[in-house]
């Protein structure tokens, strides 16, 4: 298949939706977990975390436009504080659930089953059910003009993650974890038969 931009955009608003979040293939998932000023516990399902810089500690997403209630947004600006957490096999159907279009006085953790969690640190909830869990800071906002979404950038504050799936690399064992990734936005996968190559210099091709 061959498609030329005008030819996309010709295409129904839910092909070009799928076509465009299923074609850079198996993303990162996390539940991002955040409280309101008025105490309202709040839990979406997001896929574009990224990796932004290890000194200091940053990680960043994409809000989509601001034109109807965020409810991640608006507690995030409310109490600076958020979480990431990683999905798993277990509680897969609940974790996707939370995109569900819930009110802003309705829990998303009452309505799926799944548990708050909270630090002495991070003012935000964690999910108890999730092997990974990152608190983190709000940063920086940067507004994308071209469609009018927002990339979020959180300094990481403190990490939960289970002793025996991290190296003494510092790398984490996801296929150990079972940790979920998605393509698009429902086709989740588990990561198998993972391969790890050496750190890549010039003149040491394999």
């Amino acid at each position: 298949m061959h498609l030329t931009l005008e030819e996309l955009l010709d295409r129904p608003a839910p092909y070009r939706r799928d076509l465009l979040n299923t074609l850079p293939g198996a993303r990162s998932v996390h539940l991002i977990g955040t409280k309101g000023y008025k105490g309202t516990e709040n839990l979406g399902v997001f896929s574009s975390v990224v990796h932004v810089g290890a000194s200091p500690p940053l990680l960043g997403f994409i809000m989509r436009p601001l034109t109807v209630p965020r409810h991640t947004y608006h507690h995030i600006k409310a109490n600076k504080w958020f979480t990431l957490n990683t999905l798993h096999p277990d509680f897969l159907e609940a974790a996707h659930q939370t995109s569900a279009n819930y009110a802003l006085k309705e829990s998303e953790f009452a309505a799926t089953g799944l548990t708050p969690e909270y630090s002495d640190r991070c003012k935000a909830p964690y999910v108890k059910e999730s092997l990974i869990k990152l608190g983190l800071t709000l940063e920086e906002e940067h507004h994308i003009r071209a469609n009018d979404t927002l990339f979020l950038v959180g300094r990481v504050q403190e990490i939960f993650v289970p002793d025996d799936a991290v190296a003494e690399s510092g790398h984490v064992d996801h296929e150990m974890l079972k940790t979920l990734t998605v393509a698009g936005l429902d086709i989740y996968q588990q990561s198998t038969n993972s391969v790890r190559l050496s750190y890549a210099r010039p003149g040491h091709n394999t």
